[in-house]
């Protein structure tokens, strides 16, 4: 007898794709990108050294740089907060119990708004995120604080209280254009989520 053909098996021209694999697209990747810069801190800002006896003139000086920021002091010896307590600041401590409780902060910002005085918060070796308790007084205060839009069309009248005295409800009795904002740390490389919304400076 003849011997028997062997047939051979026929092999699909369609490429196999592997179970679970998905295909990294231009989009895809371009997204990717997207999330990890959103995810990643951004960079620390120019640091710019600043006397002692400059603080006198530092809203000036943080004005020339960048007039829509409140400054930020990197303040290694820590001396810079009784420095603003008698310049007739309103100075809230981190490491003072309750000197950070919205009632206080409301309180020290809306009487700094008023009499057209600096709200100073020196956060000493705390990690300057903390301020982000102010946020804890009213939704967001913290973003138009630190971008200076609390201060436009009044709306800083939106913090007062009905039991509060009856010159605060009234923007005549307000100095805003001498009110100022600073934050101090003793920490020399603050975290950038705050830092990257102020000028920095940094007492020798």
């Amino acid at each position: 007898m003849p011997p028997k053909k062997v047939t051979a098996s026929k092999t699909s021209s369609k490429p196999v794709k592997s179970k679970g694999t998905t295909t990294n697209t231009p989009a895809k990747k371009a997204e990717s990108k997207k999330a990890e810069a959103a995810a990643a801190p951004p960079p620390m800002p120019p640091v710019t050294t600043i006397s002692f006896k400059g603080l006198s003139k530092l809203t000036e000086e943080a004005n020339s740089k960048d007039p829509k920021k409140w400054p930020l002091i990197i303040d290694l010896q820590g001396n810079v907060g009784t420095f603003f307590k008698y310049r007739d600041a309103n100075v809230l401590q981190a490491e003072l119990p309750g000197d950070l409780s919205a009632d206080k902060v409301r309180t020290a910002l809306i009487g700094a708004l008023r009499f057209g005085k600096p709200l100073v918060l020196d956060m000493a070796s705390h990690d300057i995120r903390e301020v982000e308790m102010v946020n804890d007084v009213q939704t967001n205060l913290l973003d138009s604080l630190l971008n200076k839009t609390l201060l436009e069309d009044e709306r800083y009248l939106t913090l007062i209280k009905d039991e509060d005295e009856k010159e605060y409800h009234n923007s005549a009795y307000y100095a805003t254009e001498r009110f100022g904002f600073v934050v101090i740390t003793t920490n020399p490389s603050p975290n950038t989520l705050i830092a990257a919304k102020m000028t920095c400076f940094q007492v020798e």
